[in-house]
């Protein structure tokens, strides 16, 4: 079963292979609290941590990540724009904003990098979220 685009989707966040992070977009695994996943693709969407009530800009992938050898099971990985957050065992709940493509399977890892950050630029002016990284940036709160 999958959940509509606009959906809110939580989890405990658990390692993954890591693979996020060698290429630059670090990501968060979720262990989905009710394991229904949205439909494979990328996804624009606001984030937030445990708590906290501030939203933080997302880039979510959910797929078995094709570009990469092996049966791979579906996942949810989120990768927070302008954040370097240790989130191992804490709770993310994911409000989806838009569905922004399908999944793909690229020819080389420099057409996924470059694809990836196409997506979390795409990602930032669809929500509106320059101004709220910049500010992140320099330790601001909007």
């Amino acid at each position: 079963m999958t959940v509509p685009p606009s959906a809110v989707i939580g989890g405990v966040v658990v390692p993954g292979d890591g693979r996020g992070r060698d290429l630059g977009f670090p990501t968060a695994n979720l262990a989905l609290d009710d394991g229904i996943l949205p439909a494979d693709g990328i996804y624009a969407a606001w984030v937030r941590i445990d708590d906290d009530a501030h939203p933080w800009a997302a880039s979510v992938s959910v797929g078995a990540n094709p570009t990469f050898a092996g049966d791979r099971e579906r996942r949810v990985e989120v990768h927070l724009h302008d954040a370097d957050i240790d989130l191992y065992g804490r709770r993310l709940q994911v409000q989806l904003v838009a569905h922004l493509r399908p999944t793909l399977r690229f020819a080389d890892v420099p057409e996924l990098i470059a694809q990836t950050a196409d997506d979390v630029e795409r990602c930032r002016v669809l929500l509106g979220a320059s101004a709220l990284g910049s500010a992140e940036r320099e330790g601001r709160r909007l």
